[in-house]
């Protein structure tokens, strides 16, 4: 036992009280014996704190105080970690039982590995299973030019030797702070892998961030295109900004449609198709918004085809794989 590592979990939180509980048993109840939990609470006023002090003797740390936002919170935690091992897990995820194991045993067998996830299930508000989320292998490229979230936060892990190497969750974000994460891990040279285990448990509830929020998370990612390419960038990333810049605009235009927004998706869409116009032969689900920059009856088409081809509602998977965040 004094030969395992530490492995260090922060759970940022506010105004969870309804999940919370159940994300810290997930956590304590873990069979791997050198867990250091610390829960970061943003000031909550629903009755989290009652829940956090209930656990507070096989708490590490804890606080409650107002904070700068969810990757600010992590941030916190981070600063007060002792572990070799780091992941955080979210006030309404969590995590399946034997993963914190799972996770230090894949570390131990392969040394050259400083990132790793595994897979995890979608449950609703009352926990029961929804979907699995799509597992996926990890492409940095691929992420900056098609937006996609191949790497399921809960279920991921991390060395120390990111955290040197990349330093800390970028505070600017509110939305995408895992996903820059990953990419900014695998743009320093370090290896990342998967493993087939299911790990984690998201949570989808109507007051999640990623259900709530989505249209806020593809303007942040616009946003962060125009970030990453004002820094130098290797020659065979820096060739993909405009593919990128397109990428970023056309799942904003997308989100826009489907809240019915069509002024702003047909500006979103025909940005990012004059940004790169092969985008709009990448599927049909493309060219079924390109409608939508046209007059009203065009409009009313595009919306007739989209609920004859998807159903009127989207699938939790497919709004999961258009952005996940918390």
């Amino acid at each position: 036992m004094p030969d395992l590592p530490i492995v260090s979990i922060v759970t940022p939180s506010y105004n969870q009280a309804r999940f919370l509980e159940e994300t810290i048993l997930s956590v304590l109840n873990q069979d791997y014996p050198k867990i250091e939990y610390l829960v970061i609470d943003g000031g909550s006023t629903d009755g989290s704190l009652e829940i956090i002090r209930r656990y507070q003797d096989r708490l590490a740390y804890w606080v409650s105080e107002p904070d700068r936002g969810q990757s600010h919170a992590i941030n916190k935690g981070f600063h007060r970690a002792n572990g070799e091992i780091l992941a955080w897990l979210n006030s309404d995820d969590v995590y399946c039982p034997g993963a914190v194991r799972a996770a230090v045993e894949f570390f131990e067998s392969h040394p050259d590995v400083a990132l790793m996830y595994g897979r995890a299930d979608v449950i609703d508000s009352d926990g029961t299973m929804v979907s699995s989320i799509p597992w996926e292998d990890f492409d940095a490229p691929g992420c900056i030019t098609r937006h996609r979230y191949p790497i399921p936060q809960p279920a991921a892990f991390f060395r120390r030797e990111a955290v040197q190497r990349v330093g800390e969750l970028d505070e600017r974000l509110n939305y995408c702070m895992d996903w820059d994460y990953w990419i900014r891990i695998a743009l320093a040279g370090l290896k990342v892998s998967k493993i087939p285990q299911t790990l984690a448990r998201y949570r989808m509830h109507g007051d999640s961030k990623t259900g709530k929020e989505l249209i806020k998370l593809r303007e942040e990612m616009v946003g962060w295109v125009d970030r990453f390419f004002s820094q130098p960038q290797p020659p065979g990333i820096a060739v993909l900004e405009r593919q990128s810049r397109s990428g970023a605009l056309l799942t904003l235009g997308r989100q826009h449609f489907h809240a019915q927004q069509y002024a702003n998706a047909r500006r979103a869409l025909l940005k990012g198709i004059l940004q790169y116009p092969r985008n709009l032969l990448s599927d049909r689900a493309l060219l079924l918004l390109t409608l939508s920059m046209l007059p009203k009856l065009a409009i009313r088409l595009a919306w007739y085809l989209k609920r004859s081809w998807y159903g009127s509602a989207r699938p939790l998977e497919a709004r999961y794989r258009a952005a996940r965040v918390r």
